[in-house]
């Protein structure tokens, strides 16, 4: 138990930290579906008793972190996958509780909640966790999503000079002692507090998933990580480069960069493919994705729409929401995680069309593996405080 008023440092934590070199996370297992647009066996129900127990595998397993998506809607299509999900916050606080090492991150839409909201329950729940907890700042993207609140999408720069604004509020929040003004073009904050402050410092880890060219200067100036929209390994150094380069340059920081793995590990390599195309092509809810392609084309500029790729956008829609296919034997599994390492990705957020067999293949395939290669250490008992 983290002693009260004690603060923590956020650089130790287990996705900021130095205790493995790859940083691991677990991705999206907070609505029905996850991240596969093909209703198959195995997927996620979204069920409260299956996100704990991937949770706590998770943790068990000696994960780094369990990462959300925010969502207030499905996706439409015949399986209208993501039509059941969890409120990011309050689940975060449920999984936190009964989990000892694992970091869980709660994702929040800029427009919905006021920072001074924002900062109240962050730190209620990283105190709860004694410090395990980190947030996702998403600008906001899903027009109607947003109408479901009463509210209008911004034009897409705009969204992040709000998003840095609503950044700033908060950590002044999170920092400054006693009461303080903040004053924007878009936020305002009168006579500010918030107590408790969190229980790491300076303030929690922040992590964003904008790779358009305002998505990534927001990273540079506000948060400690990026998932980074690889979608081949042949542009993928280059990326992740220039993402840490302009950080570093234009506002002296180092931040870290995750990706995003989808994957199908076999004991052959024509099984682990043959499965991939039957799940994310043959079975596919090709509607439901086709639906989502251009309701984030129109909104976003990371994953721009364009006729002439439209199959192959489909298909990386289906296959884990744009991630990087990860697919093989265990060897070939685990090679293609190292390079992602070597090109320059501190970490890399997993997801598979089956979670459970997913984390079993870790535990059993993957993970002795790593630590073979030196890119994990081995599990042992928690060397960070726990709540």
């Amino acid at each position: 138990m983290t002693p009260p008023g004690s603060r923590l440092d956020k650089y130790a934590t287990p996705v900021l930290g130095d205790e493995n070199v790859l940083k691991l996370g677990v991705f999206a297992t907070n609505l029905r579906g996850g991240v596969t647009l093909s209703d198959i066996e195995g997927n996620l129900k979204g069920n409260w008793d299956e996100t704990l127990r991937l949770a706590q595998r998770a943790d068990r397993l000696g994960l780094d972190a369990v990462v959300p998506i925010a969502r207030w809607r499905g996706y439409g299509g015949k399986a209208n996958l993501g039509d059941r999900s969890f409120e990011t916050f309050t689940w975060a606080a449920g999984l936190l509780a009964q989990t000892q090492r694992i970091m869980v991150f709660s994702t929040c839409h800029v427009p919905l909640a006021h920072p001074v909201m924002a900062a109240k329950m962050g730190a209620t729940v990283d105190h709860i966790s004694g410090g395990r907890w980190g947030l996702n700042i998403v600008a906001g993207w899903n027009a109607s999503e947003l109408a479901m609140f009463g509210l209008t999408q911004r034009e897409h720069d705009q969204r992040y000079e709000v998003a840095t604004e609503w950044a700033e509020a908060l950590k002044q929040l999170w920092t400054v002692e006693g009461e303080s003004d903040y004053e924007g073009q878009f936020i305002e904050v009168r006579a500010g507090f918030s107590e408790p402050k969190p229980v790491q410092g300076p303030y929690p880890v922040i992590m964003n998933a904008g790779t358009s060219p305002a998505g990534r200067a927001f990273a540079a100036a506000q948060s400690d990580l990026i998932f980074a929209g690889l979608t081949n390994l042949e542009s993928a150094a280059e990326q992740v480069a220039d993402i840490k380069r302009q950080a570093r340059e234009e506002r002296g920081r180092e931040i870290k960069v995750f990706g995003r793995g989808h994957v199908v590990c076999r004991d052959s390599e024509r099984q682990a493919r043959a499965d991939w195309d039957m799940i994310h092509r043959e079975l596919a809810d090709r509607d439901g994705a086709i639906a989502t392609v251009k309701m984030n084309s129109a909104n976003s500029q990371s994953t721009p729409f364009d006729e002439m790729k439209m199959e192959k956008t489909i298909e990386g829609m289906i296959a884990g929401f744009f991630s990087l296919p990860v697919v093989g034997t265990p060897d070939q599994v685990v090679d293609q995680m190292l390079d992602l390492q070597r090109l320059g990705l501190d970490g890399i957020a997993l997801s598979w069309p089956d979670y459970d067999e997913g984390l079993q293949q870790m535990e059993e395939l993957i993970l002795p593996r790593l630590v073979e290669a030196g890119a994990r250490r081995p599990v042992e008992e928690p060397a960070w405080p726990t709540a």
